[in-house]
């Protein structure tokens, strides 16, 4: 599978706001003169967690998306619906349900992928647990300053 200009460039933004962070991570460590081989380790660990797991989301929604029929032109004129109709949700068609069943099984195994991880973390003797939990956070702070990023350019 190709991927897409657009899921390679929305990663290496969220890998490049991961990285940040962890480095800034790292530096509370160091000044909190709790810094070891661990931290590294740690952060190392979660930073790569984090990123992959945004990576395979958007390779998951790239491919469910790159599958999915273009929808059909609406032919109705608006104004002609009536109010119950208007209110009532269109029926899936069967690509978007399973589509959306797709979705689904990758949350869980994403979700498994992660679980996964921060079980080695926490029992590992290699990893600090706390510098490896955090970065996992680090994708969802950096989507979300993206996102206030564009809505203030808009």
């Amino acid at each position: 599978m190709r991927i897409d200009p657009a899921v390679a460039a929305e990663t290496k933004k969220v890998a490049a706001g991961t990285l940040i962070m962890t480095v800034l991570m790292i530096a509370v460590f160091l000044i909190l003169r709790k810094f070891d081989h661990t931290v590294l380790l740690g952060a190392l660990l979660g930073a790569v967690t984090a990123v992959g797991n945004f990576f395979l989301l958007a390779l998951t929604v790239q491919h469910l998306t790159g599958s999915m029929p273009a929808l059909p032109k609406d032919e109705t004129e608006e104004g002609e619906q009536s109010a119950e109709e208007e209110k009532k949700p269109a029926p899936l068609s069967p690509e978007a349900a399973q589509a959306g069943r797709k979705m689904q099984l990758s949350f869980i195994l994403r979700l498994l992928l992660i679980g996964l991880v921060a079980l080695i973390a926490v029992k590992a003797p290699w990893f600090h647990p706390a510098a490896s939990l955090i970065p996992l956070l680090f994708p969802n702070i950096v989507i979300s300053l993206m996102k206030i990023k564009a809505g203030k350019g808009a």
